[in-house]
């Protein structure tokens, strides 16, 4: 009757001591004897692919340590991208506060810029005149030289305006008086605006041969009041209402003027007019002939 009685009270004051011992940490991994495992509370594990296994041994397991590390950070870095993490973001970048796209570039700047192709003008590129060039050019001498002649100036009061290249109706140059016959062929010229430094432009016609005529601006039917021939003064009377020649005007080296002496005052005449060359001063007369 005291014999398991006995047995139970003394597995009770033993088991502390079990419990203690089952308390304390396992001994630590002690090499087995052939050195290729290790040995776990006295029981020998499996050999690790890592254990070195002498000189070649510890070259393989370095090998397939460092591909076996390559692999996993490759891994990682693929999962990452996977993952689709977005980019850092640029503290510059105002689209992502705005919402607007950041604008792409279209292609590599170029510095400096190109220049944009233009088609030149004037004259041709070996720096020659052409042809046309040239007769403009001469049209534009022609019509100084006469114009200066005319009314008696330095020509160099004078500049070219405009020179257009015209066929005259008739060989007057377009510039009729009552006293003269044309004959009713076209004629080839030259119409050049030659300007004062006045202000004033005076209208010159050309043709070949060196002709020219001086085409006025107004012409009207006049009857005379007085002829000054010393001063080269003629005289107009009045009329009623808008004059536009006025009465006084100025004879100039080139006006025609040829029946001035054999005018008395009452005689009617027809005139063609031009401005003058100084503010307030006399218009000119461009050509003068008995009315008809």
């Amino acid at each position: 009757m005291h014999g398991p009685l006995v047995s139970l009270t003394a597995r009770a004051h033993e088991m502390p001591v079990l419990l203690h011992l089952r308390r304390r940490q396992p001994p630590p991994p002690t090499p087995s004897p052939q050195g290729r495992g290790l040995q776990v509370d006295g029981h020998p594990t499996p050999p690790s692919p890592l254990a070195p296994q002498g000189a070649r041994g510890s070259q393989r397991v370095t090998a397939r340590g460092l591909v076996l590390g390559g692999a996993v950070a490759l891994a990682s870095l693929l999962a990452a991208c996977d993952r689709g993490a977005p980019p850092p973001t640029n503290p510059l970048d105002e689209s992502r506060a705005t919402g607007t796209a950041a604008p792409q570039p279209t292609g590599p700047a170029v510095f400096p810029p190109t220049p944009t192709t233009s088609t030149p003008s004037g004259p041709s590129p070996t720096g020659t005149p052409s042809a046309g060039d040239a007769a403009r050019e001469k049209a534009a001498a022609r019509a100084i030289e006469a114009i200066a002649g005319w009314l008696g100036l330095p020509q160099t009061e004078f500049s070219i305006g405009l020179v257009e290249v015209v066929a005259w109706p008739d060989a007057c140059l377009g510039v009729t008086r009552p006293d003269l016959a044309c004959a009713q062929v076209v004629t080839p010229g030259e119409r050049v605006t030659v300007r004062h430094r006045s202000g004033v432009s005076y209208e010159v016609h050309l043709g070949p041969r060196e002709a020219a005529a001086w085409a006025a601006p107004f012409e009207s039917t006049r009857a005379i009041a007085s002829v000054d021939l010393a001063g080269g003064v003629v005289t107009l009377q009045a009329i009623a209402g808008n004059d536009e020649l006025g009465t006084r005007h100025r004879v100039v080296p080139g006006s025609a003027v040829a029946v001035l002496k054999d005018l008395k005052p009452g005689d009617r005449v027809r005139l063609a007019v031009a401005y003058p060359t100084t503010p307030g001063g006399m218009p000119v007369i461009v050509w003068l002939v008995r009315a008809q």
